[in-house]
């Protein structure tokens, strides 16, 4: 951020004092993270209902999903998804939840899952 912006950012909070001020700032900052990610590319899912809207994510897991941070492939290609890491504790490499999924279902066609981008999943506790 320049130095102008940042000096400007800093006298609007001054007067930020109560929890509200603090959660309105915090959501026009979530809407416009939003539109910064989600605008520029949506990658395989230009056109398409992605996966984090049609399970309805949590801002706390989808902006921390490599779904949501690497959208130029489909969930089902990209290692460490949130779903691929709570299907009975597996390790965020498996496919076998991706053949059940809604997702996949509709915009998967039926073609063979294969993983394309590796390592960028969530680091979860104790794996």
């Amino acid at each position: 951020m320049k130095p102008k912006e940042l000096e400007m950012v800093k006298e609007s909070l001054k007067e930020v004092v109560t929890v509200e001020e603090i959660a309105e700032i915090e959501s026009v900052i979530d809407e416009a993270k939003g539109k910064l990610l989600a605008e520029p590319s949506l990658g395989f899912w230009e056109g398409k209902t992605p996966c984090w809207e049609m399970f309805r994510c949590p801002n706390a897991v989808k902006n921390e999903c490599p779904a949501f941070k690497y959208r130029a492939l489909p969930c089902w290609e990209v290692e460490g998804t949130y779903c691929k890491l709570y299907d009975y504790g597996a390790k965020g490499d498996g496919t076998d939840i991706c053949q059940y999924c809604r997702v996949y279902k509709r915009w998967g066609h039926g073609e063979p899952i294969e993983l394309k981008l590796f390592g960028k999943g969530f680091n979860p506790v104790g794996k």
